[in-house]
């Protein structure tokens, strides 16, 4: 179990004025600690919080500087913690509130909504609703998430988990699956942004998910396709950039879920911008054909300063990709989906991904991986670098 690197304790005024006159009756040796304040948003703050709790595993050096990973095996494997510099550093996922102030330990089974980065299995309307597709109805299996992974190969900079999945449907079939997280700490840019300039910092995570079917049903035949479904939750505020593939028709290239997005959904020069702030329920989802390399999310931190999420994922125009509206007859399925909720599951944002579907029999398997780049800077600089990866002129979009 992870033991804390750095050791904090918070003073009242009148403790920390005691603490002083004790200094002089007691040796050197016997000297306390000298106090250091742990940010509440910061990697460290959620090493403490997480505690004896669950077991944790950590991506990085071992003295906690530089770019930081906090893997949480029995919630699903997912990635709860990134930092660019080190533990005491802002931790860039979004966390749930009741993971930091101790409630979501009191229940068990625990709650799914831990944050960060997870796998889910995709479409939506067959595993997360009932058989009526009634939206209040809404659910996550708990054979999915919080699923319990087991390591298979761990080292200080990469780790791979597994768990045996029996993943049931409205339908009264059950899947019988292997699902598979690879999750890599990348320290150093893409070769395609060249050195970094002065003020601008970087940290990175790959991954890739893998199913294999354990069943000697046929997925794609006996059982329908399913997708592997990559979620990450951000906090707000700020812009999601989607860049659409040239010639994309953005009439056509993305459809919305749940409410009228409005004035919050902008398209300028061929690139959706999408406002964020965590307190209207809405999300769109991207057809295959129309995406581009990915997605960016860019936040404004006042005086030009900033943080830049980049997304990187192949997408196949001619794939099969099964998620769409629940309920709804569509003859495609969304190859990206971004959301942004209202408050009223705790405020966060999520940029997805799936990968195609596949045909599998007894122990075949299909997999999809993805990139994510965090760089932190002036906005001037984030641009630049987005504009780059995503093969798309930021500089031009709108921003919220």
């Amino acid at each position: 179990m992870f033991t804390s690197l750095l050791k904090h304790t918070v003073f009242a005024t009148g403790a920390a004025v005691t603490g002083i006159l004790i200094l002089g009756l007691v040796s050197c040796s016997e000297r306390p600690e000298p106090v250091i304040t742990v940010p509440a948003n910061s990697v460290q703050a959620l090493l403490d919080a997480l505690g004896d709790n669950t077991p944790v595993k950590i991506l990085g050096s071992g003295d906690g500087k530089g770019p930081q990973i906090v893997i949480t095996p029995d919630l699903s494997a997912r990635v709860l913690g990134a930092s660019i510099n080190g533990l005491p550093d802002e931790n860039l996922m979004w966390v749930d509130e009741t993971v930091m102030n101790g409630t979501f330990w009191q229940k068990k089974p625990y709650f799914w909504n831990a944050g960060g980065l997870r796998s889910w299995i995709a479409p939506e309307d067959l595993f997360f609703v009932d058989a009526d597709k009634n939206p209040d109805s809404w659910f996550v299996p708990e054979s999915l998430d919080p699923a319990v992974f087991r390591a298979v190969s761990q080292s200080s900079m990469d780790a791979l988990y597994e768990a045996e999945i029996e993943l049931p449907t409205n339908t009264g079939k059950t899947y019988s699956i292997t699902l598979e997280r690879r999750i890599a700490l990348l320290t150093n840019p893409p070769q395609e942004i060249g050195t970094l300039t002065t003020g601008v910092e970087y940290m990175g995570i790959e991954k890739t998910h893998t199913l294999t079917n354990r069943s000697d049903e046929v997925i794609g035949k006996d059982l329908p396709y399913v997708c592997l479904w990559s979620l990450l939750q951000i906090n707000p505020s700020g812009t999601i950039l989607v860049p659409l593939k040239e010639g994309a028709d953005s009439k056509t290239a993305y459809r919305e879920y749940f409410n009228p997005l409005g004035d919050r959904l902008v398209v300028t020069n061929n690139i959706i911008s999408i406002k964020i702030d965590g307190k209207y329920r809405s999300k769109i989802g991207i057809r295959p054909e129309a995406a581009g390399k990915g997605l960016a999310f860019l936040r404004d931190d006042g005086n030009n300063k900033g943080i830049l999420f980049v997304k990187l994922f192949p997408v196949d125009p001619d794939g099969i990709y099964v998620d769409k509206p629940w309920g709804k007859d569509s003859d495609y399925g969304d190859a990206i989906e971004l959301y942004n909720d209202s408050g009223d599951m705790g405020g966060f944002a999520e940029l997805e991904c799936h990968g195609p579907a596949r045909k599998l029999a007894k122990g075949e398997t299909q997999s999809h991986s993805m990139k994510l780049h965090i760089f932190r800077g002036s906005l001037s600089e984030l641009k630049k670098i987005g504009s780059v990866l995503l093969d798309a002129d930021l500089t031009k979009a709108t921003c919220f």
